[in-house]
């Protein structure tokens, strides 16, 4: 398993895994994410490409994408 940083909290603990099915919508980035991940420490779902930093992101820029697309306001 690759390993997880919560993007939000810093975490390393995953308190759940989830795998969805959505309908496409352009409006909503969240509609694209299929796997996502509850984090242990603060309990927030994370996009799984950026908890495990899919593609070999960088912890800031999963970070930064996190806060700019996901992060629920």
């Amino acid at each position: 398993m690759t390993s997880f940083q919560c993007p939000e909290c810093g975490s390393i603990k995953i308190k759940s895994q989830l795998y969805v099915s959505t309908i496409p919508d352009p409006d909503d980035p969240w509609s694209s994410v299929l796997q996502q991940l509850e984090c242990g420490g603060c309990n927030s779902y994370i996009p799984a490409h950026l908890g495990e930093r899919w593609n070999n992101i960088s912890y800031e820029d999963a970070k930064k994408e996190w806060i700019k697309i996901y992060k629920r306001k």
